[in-house]
């Protein structure tokens, strides 16, 4: 099944980080990256990164809290992120990222619960 899809843009005021990871099946590199954009579309910033060897959700996570990191630092309040990995999602959203053993999600929930 084929699916169109689309950028959709964050209410006025919001940006929002698109974020996303990916691996070569036959060699020890990872990369990670994301772009923030305003409600308008505009391209305000973004990051990549070449990482060591590392599992599909350690990637998706690193990716997410790069971006996070990067709009704390920008001064970015209001934020919409969009992931394509439902799991990490799902973990972040419930709550459980505290009790989770990848450093990476006790790094997102610090960020998250920054005021």
């Amino acid at each position: 099944m084929v699916t169109a899809m689309k950028w959709l843009a964050p209410e006025s005021g919001w940006v929002k980080l698109n974020i996303d990871g990916a691996f070569l099946l036959n060699s020890y590199s990872t990369a990670i990256g994301g772009v923030i954009r305003d409600a308008e579309g505009k391209q305000l910033c973004g990051y990549s990164m070449v990482l060591g060897k590392d599992k599909v959700f350690g990637i998706e996570a690193r990716s997410m809290l790069e971006g996070l990191r990067l709009l704390w630092d920008k001064g970015y309040p209001e934020v919409e992120l969009e992931c394509d990995n439902a799991l990490l999602v799902e973990i972040i959203l419930a709550g459980e990222a505290l009790d989770c053993h990848f450093m990476e999600l006790r790094a997102i929930h610090k960020l998250i619960q920054r005021n």
